[in-house]
This record gives structure tokens, sequence and C-alpha cells, in this order.
């Protein structure tokens, strides 16, 4: 957030209902950018993202939205690691995976992200009371 976005820094967005029909606009339009986004947010979703071990023998693959497609141990990985050991690398690389392919949805997400749906979140943090502390 930019300093003017901040929404401590806002006063808070007065209600006048000769502001109505132009809110109920730029809530249809938002609501059809969203629609729009679908198909795109469903195909970033099922991008795949691969990690890796440190010395290359485990690899995972997970999609955008954090669904494991592919778990590979090569080499000598069985051999290698005791029982433990590799379940707890197998699960270091899942999680540091689905973490980056998380980030990457995430930050994707947020650029396809419409003017107007911006707006009518801008809009609502101004409507919204600042939180009182220990509240």
């Amino acid at each position: 957030m930019t300093g003017h976005d901040d929404p401590e820094d806002l006063e808070p967005l007065a209600y006048s209902p000769h502001d109505e029909a132009g809110y109920e606009e730029l809530s249809r339009r938002a609501l059809a950018a969203l629609d729009d986004m679908d198909g795109p947010l469903q195909r970033l979703a099922a991008a795949q993202v691969e990690g890796h071990s440190r010395d290359g023998r485990i690899s995972v693959r997970v999609t955008g939205a954090g669904v494991v497609t592919e778990v590979r141990l090569r080499g000598a990985a069985l051999q290698q690691y005791h029982h433990v050991k590799l379940g707890e690398v197998v699960t270091r690389v899942l999680q540091a995976t689905q973490q980056r392919a998380r980030a990457a949805y995430e930050q994707a997400a947020a650029e396809l992200t419409p003017p107007e749906v911006a707006e009518c979140d801008r809009l609502v943090l101004r409507t919204t009371p600042p939180r009182r502390p220990g509240a």
C-alpha cells in the first residue's frame, strides 16, 4: 500500500445516497471482472512448480493450489537416507515447494486483479472502522 492508501490515513467514507448508483455500477463491473478472472486463476492454480533436495535425489512437483502431483526418489535415495531422515527431507522439500508455488500464485493473481476490484477493495478499507488496540 502506498501512504495515501493506508486505512489509518483516510477519513471514513461518508455514505451518500447520491453515490448509490455509482457504487452499484462499480459492484456490477467488479463482479463481471471477477468472473472473467476465473479461467486465468484456474490456470495459475494448475501451474506446476518443482522443488529438489540439496543433493538432487528427491524432487517434488506441486501446483499453485498446493496439490502434490509428483514425488521422485532418484539414485540411491532409499539406501542413502535412513527412513526417518528420508521422510523429513521429503516433507521439507514439499513444504518449501508449496510455499514457493503459493507465493508465485498470489503474485500472479495480484497482477491480474482488475482495477474495478482494486477500487472496491479500497472503498471497503475506507468504510471499515479502524481496530482499537486491545479490541
